[in-house]
């Protein structure tokens, strides 16, 4: 019979301070030039502080992250460019 895979109760997202967009970001891992792993800013592939902050997805949405389809006024909080509903405008200088 198959292991279940255990299904977490309580999700979290990993944000820190991102110095180039001057904001607390959400942040995921990549790999540098010699494979080792490192935290990076979501808007622009900066590498970030190492102290994270682990937050709920209430958490997440109060820093201007949203999930699913983009709440009615998103173009205007983002300024009609784009981006996540924050409007800094860093979302469209992602490196990727």
């Amino acid at each position: 019979m198959p292991t279940l895979t255990p299904i977490p109760r309580d999700a979290s997202f990993p944000m820190a301070d991102c110095a180039a967009c001057g904001k607390p970001v959400l942040t995921y891992v990549a790999l540098d030039d010699d494979g080792a792993e490192r935290r990076v800013c979501v808007h622009c592939d900066t590498a970030v502080a190492d102290h994270l902050k682990w937050v709920s997805p209430g958490e997440l949405e109060q820093a201007g992250y949203y999930f699913g389809a983009p709440p009615a006024d998103a173009g205007a909080a983002a300024g009609e460019k784009g981006g996540c509903s924050t409007g800094c405008g860093s979302c469209a200088v992602k490196k990727h």
